[in-house]
């Protein structure tokens, strides 16, 4: 992202439980992770409050459960099977992303629409431009 022209990039997370934060930080991020405990983050990015897909540990059971479910949570699933999973948390609060100007203005929000949606690489990289002003 910054040689994209991105001048910081940021993983917000919304609760540090045990080691999950550092884990996160060596395995996965070698950037900067800040602490969104208030959960600003989440609850502008779900128009309000913060968004879950699932709607909580009951219906997550459920969608799973389901042979009939067409929920792109359950393809994430088998896609990542085999890589280590942080399960400690709260863990069904939808996340997502923002480019945001230099002006504090956004140029580009992504929210997950389902657990486990990944934010298109070619949107964020016209969100750093329309930040960048080019």
């Amino acid at each position: 992202m910054k040689a994209a022209g991105a001048s910081r990039v940021v993983a917000l997370v919304k609760e540090d439980v045990g080691t999950e934060v550092a884990d996160f930080r060596k395995d996965f991020w070698g950037g900067e992770v800040l602490l969104n405990d208030g959960q600003e983050f989440y609850t502008a990015l779900g128009g309000g409050t913060p968004y879950k897909p699932a709607g909580g540990l009951a219906g997550f059971l459920a969608m799973l459960a389901n042979p009939f479910s067409k929920s792109r949570t359950k393809a994430h699933l088998k896609a990542v099977k085999g890589v280590p999973a942080n399960t400690t948390g709260e863990g069904f609060i939808a996340g997502g992303c923002y480019v945001i100007a230099s002006s504090g203005e956004p140029t580009y929000a992504f929210m997950e629409e389902e657990l486990g949606d990944r934010v298109p690489l070619k949107d964020v990289l016209a969100g750093l431009q329309a930040a960048s002003g080019k």
